[in-house]
């Protein structure tokens, strides 16, 4: 890749991206798997470091992940959403799901962004033992300052499913802390938990 961007892209087929902390990331949904896979085809744009198409597991919608070298160089935003990475990690295992959790808040706060992602590593460091199946975690933060979008790759979506119905859990956890994460003020009900999978993704060569 040269300091313009990418000078050519390999297609992957079950690609899983690793989002950078140095880029900045574009999240989309869209209402079909084939609406996916016509955004993919059409992408471009010299600042393209990657763009990956994800297909609904249990429900008929799409996502894509686009990562850019920065804002600035972002092409056919279209009002979508621009974030960056703040905190994330991997773990060991395979990924087999996607599980794309979208939290919103009543306007722009960045510390506020911040703060309720570091309590969820809290609650997460509250518990006995993480679930089993989570592979990976990637908390961005929408640089409007009024979005939280978590990049999680979990095993499967089973072992995601089964996480959320485990005795005594308050989404993932069981500890109380979890109940600070889900009532923390200024949060919004526009927030969502969807699963998906890859379908095929480009990546600087």
């Amino acid at each position: 890749m040269t300091e313009q961007g990418i000078t050519r892209t390999i297609v992957h087929k079950g690609h899983w991206p690793t989002p950078d902390e140095e880029l900045v990331a574009v999240a989309r949904e869209w209402p079909s798997a084939e609406a996916a896979r016509e955004a993919f085809e059409r992408r471009g744009g010299e600042g393209l470091v990657s763009f990956t198409a994800y297909e609904g597991i249990d429900h008929d919608g799409a996502f894509t992940y686009e990562q850019w070298t920065s804002e600035d160089a972002i092409e056919n935003l279209d009002g979508a959403p621009v974030y960056r990475l703040y905190r994330g990690n991997r773990g060991e295992g395979i990924p087999g799901a996607l599980v794309v959790v979208s939290v919103e808040f009543e306007g722009p706060d960045e510390q506020r962004q911040r703060d309720w992602i570091d309590l969820v590593f809290t609650a997460l460091d509250s518990e006995p033992a993480r679930p089993e199946g989570g592979v990976s975690g990637y908390f961005h933060v929408s640089t409007d300052g009024t979005r939280v979008l978590n990049y999680a790759e979990w095993t499967s979506a089973e072992a995601h499913l089964a996480a959320l119905a485990a005795p005594g859990a308050n989404g993932i956890g069981t500890t109380d802390v979890w109940k600070k994460v889900q009532t923390y003020p200024g949060m919004t009900e526009g927030g969502s938990v969807k699963r998906y999978r890859p379908i095929v993704s480009a990546v600087a060569a």
